[in-house]
């Protein structure tokens, strides 16, 4: 009788694997990272919205006086204001500084590099098109850099603008990879005197679909770890569904139940750019304490 292969589990044997780069992101790291620095230095530290996608996180800070406001209006003039790693308009960080509110600004490089692009490629005479999801935080806060550029989720959309003259699609940077390849063919089969395409997309985000998608052809469940506002989460839950299999995106381990497990030996796990480990590693011991009792 043959053996499995190392790659193949034997009859009945229960396996759990974690897709490459699952995990919170470079940028979310650094983020976080300048959130603990700031909270140590005794002030309130305050931030417009959540800091990060992902509510089990966010209670932790809560738990140190990371507060998240709506408005700069619930801000104390002797504080800190937090710039997450979506980035702010300059007009509301000068509000802040305005109001005697210390900044410390987390925006993402990768993010920082698509408002940089939009300010000047607007200023050189382009029409900008954001390839996005118009409420995202980072497509509001590249709109608060360069006011002028238009933001498009479709290619429905895109064709329905009136363009003219020298256009530049730039991109989101967690938005999907696919959309952004239909948009920037349908831009330049239009008759305009110049078109650009920056890809401005992370590449994280890319190999990190890629590697779920991957996962997902090879197991019988996957568990796909976020937030439920989490707009990067959300899209490997899309990603790992349309590969065939039976997908739960879930927020925390206690949310991983026997159900999702039963009839399935190879359980797979995806997570988005906001989940931190120690949510993976929770849910992936609870898997293994769900498996054992069903030996």
């Amino acid at each position: 009788m043959a053996k499995p292969s190392k790659n193949q589990p034997a009859e009945g044997e229960p396996t759990i694997e974690v897709a490459a780069g699952s995990g919170v992101c470079f940028g979310v790291q650094r983020a976080l990272r300048l959130a603990e620095e700031a909270l140590g230095g005794g002030e309130p530290v305050y931030c417009l919205g959540p800091l990060i996608h992902n509510p089990q996180e966010m209670e932790r800070l809560g738990k140190r006086g990371f507060c998240v406001i709506e408005s700069l209006d619930e801000a104390k003039a002797a504080g800190i204001l937090l710039v997450r790693s979506h980035g702010l308009g300059p007009d509301v960080v000068e509000q802040a500084r305005a109001r005697g509110l210390g900044i410390v600004d987390a925006t993402c490089p990768l993010v920082r590099r698509v408002q940089t692009l939009a300010v000047e490629l607007a200023e050189q005479g382009y029409r900008v098109v954001v390839a996005g999801e118009a409420a995202h935080p980072e497509v509001r806060a590249i709109l608060g850099h360069a006011p002028s550029a238009v933001v498009v989720g479709r290619v429905a959309e895109l064709t329905a603008l009136d363009l003219g003259g020298r256009v530049v699609l730039v991109a989101q940077t967690t938005f999907s990879p696919e959309r952004f390849r239909e948009m920037a063919a349908a831009l330049i089969g239009r008759d305009l005197p110049e078109v650009r395409v920056v890809n401005t997309i992370c590449a994280a985000t890319v190999d990190r679909q890629r590697a779920a998608a991957q996962l997902a052809e090879r197991v019988d469940v996957m568990i796909v770890l976020g937030g439920r506002n989490s707009a990067n989460t959300n899209r490997l839950a899309e990603l790992c569904r349309a590969h065939g299999v039976e997908t739960y995106h879930l927020e925390h381990a206690g949310e991983v139940r026997a159900e999702h497990l039963r009839g399935r030996r190879r359980v797979g796990i995806a997570a988005g750019a906001s989940t931190p480990h120690w949510i993976i590693e929770a849910a992936s011991e609870r898997i293994r304490g769900l498996q054992s009792r069903k030996q």
